[in-house]
């Protein structure tokens, strides 16, 4: 196993979770491998230069390496198999990617949209409205997109670019924001993100603001997820050494009104969310699932390694942890 050199989480797609990190600690040494998600038998690796992001998505796997100048080169292979489809530069280093329909997005420096099926260039924009397109955060938490459009957050606010050119469509600056540390997700006909301790929904139509809820100055906002009528949200607060935890919100989708809590002993800093459930992991290693954290009985486990990163498929998670080991978890059945 490599080790994560960067942010980006495991990631899988049809029965194939892949990884991205690091050998012989140089960080210049990169390496993705894929992996069988139910047996963990390792399918095949590729070695290439600095690593940066990773997506599994359709069938495929894309990988990001670090050029000079700021530049990247996105690989697509094929996740049975490892064959290389496709190889393609662009003007960012690609440590975050998004996918909608058959367009692959990658940004850190510029935004570019590539064809999923041959790599081709459709548009790279590197900037808009004054948005940069700089990642600094979360590479998996800035950018996100759906047949509407392309959204990322920073540390002005949310924007939403148009999918066929790049150009903005619109775009939330508010008053008082910290960071985008979570989304912009889109959900339905809504927009999520977080901020420090804040959870944003906005319109996905039109960026208007719906309703915004704060957990406190001290508290750090890791992660949402909205099912139904309800909204998730995973935060960790860090006051060392007396109030240290972690919390797991149920909001109501209507308004944002609290409905529920499950309070953690230590920080909540990993989650990874799918179709099917939200998993949230502690710095001490505590991973949840949960659908709702007041009507639904939860699973958990306990990873014994420090320092995590972790991805999801369907009701199972895939946790990369800093030493260079995957491990593969599932919920009781």
């Amino acid at each position: 196993m490599p080790e994560p050199s960067v942010l980006s989480p495991p990631s899988a797609t049809d029965g194939v979770v892949a990884v991205i990190g690091h050998r012989s600690d140089d960080i210049d040494d990169g390496r993705v491998v894929a992996f069988d998600h139910e047996s963990g038998e390792r399918l095949w690796s590729h070695d290439f230069g600095r690593a940066t992001g990773l997506l599994a998505d359709g069938g495929s796997v894309y990988a990001g390496e670090r050029l000079g100048s700021g530049r990247g080169r996105i690989y697509a292979f094929d996740a049975a198999d490892g064959n290389q489809r496709w190889t393609q530069t662009v003007g960012n280093i690609g440590s975050s990617m998004a996918i909608a329909g058959d367009t692959l997005y990658t940004a850190n420096g510029t935004l570019a949209a590539l064809s999923t099926d041959d790599g081709a260039v459709r548009w790279e924009q590197s900037e808009v409205d004054g948005v940069g397109f700089t990642v600094a955060v979360a590479p998996q938490d800035q950018l996100f997109a759906d047949e509407r459009a392309v959204y990322y957050g920073d540390d002005e606010g949310v924007f939403a670019m148009s999918p066929g050119d790049g150009s903005l469509r619109w775009a939330w600056r508010p008053d008082r924001w910290d960071w985008a540390d979570v989304g912009p997700v889109p959900a339905g006909d809504s927009v999520y993100a977080g901020s420090a301790g804040d959870i944003a929904m906005l319109d996905a139509d039109d960026g208007s603001l719906r309703w915004r809820t704060s957990f406190g100055d001290d508290a750090q906002v890791v992660g949402v997820h909205e099912r139904g009528s309800t909204v998730l949200v995973a935060e960790g607060t860090d006051e060392s050494p007396s109030d240290t935890f972690g919390t797991l919100y149920e909001l109501a989708v209507r308004d944002g009104s609290e409905r529920y809590e499950v309070r953690f002993d230590s920080p909540v800093e990993r989650t990874a969310s799918t179709d099917e459930a939200f998993v949230v992991g502690t710095r001490a290693g505590r991973i949840r699932w949960s659908r709702g954290a007041s009507f639904f009985e939860p699973f958990e486990t306990t990873l014994s390694a420090d320092g995590y990163l972790l991805g999801a498929a369907g009701t199972q998670a895939f946790a990369q942890t800093g030493e260079g080991t995957l491990w593969a978890l599932s919920p009781d059945r």
